[in-house]
């Protein structure tokens, strides 16, 4: 379900989409990372009404965003153990403390390579993989506006 935090307007006075995952008598909240003109959102539908393009964009967000909801729940019933909302935000998510990281496995990689320079491994390589780390720590940073991206969030066009 999602709803608008209508008591944390912004400057632009936009209010912040944010959603509500119950499963089996367990709830938690989180942040969509999206946000709308209040008048336009229509609580009944958990979308924004019209054909603006604010409302085009973010009810596109919004799909996606429920995609994914949608899936991490899958895969959670496809291991056939007991979860709870929490466990869905967290697959959803990616959240950092539980799943291995994109950035957390480069920087795996490069300490193997670090230890094996002047054994099977050049010096050129591990500047060329620190490099690459650096680059995508970038990316990742001014992209999704985080710190590092849990593989449960990659999608094939990121790859």
């Amino acid at each position: 379900m999602l709803y608008l935090k209508k008591s944390g307007l912004d400057k632009s006075g936009k209010a912040p989409i944010m959603g509500r995952i119950t499963v089996n008598r367990t709830m938690t909240q989180f942040g969509c990372k999206l946000s709308c003109t209040p008048e336009l959102w229509n609580p009944r539908e958990s979308r924004l009404n019209g054909k603006s393009k604010e409302a085009v964009e973010t009810n596109a967000k919004i799909e996606k965003l429920l995609l994914a909801i949608n899936s991490a729940f899958d895969s959670l019933l496809e291991r056939k153990q007991e979860f709870d909302a929490t466990a869905v935000k967290d697959m959803f998510q990616g959240s950092m403390d539980k799943q291995m990281t994109l950035l957390k496995q480069f920087d795996r990689i490069n300490e193997d390579l670090k230890s094996r320079i002047g054994i099977d491994r050049a010096e050129g390589t591990y500047s060329k993989y620190y490099y690459t780390r650096q680059i995508l720590a970038g990316f990742i940073r001014e992209r999704f506006k985080t710190e590092d991206v849990a593989f449960g969030q990659l999608y094939e066009r990121f790859i």
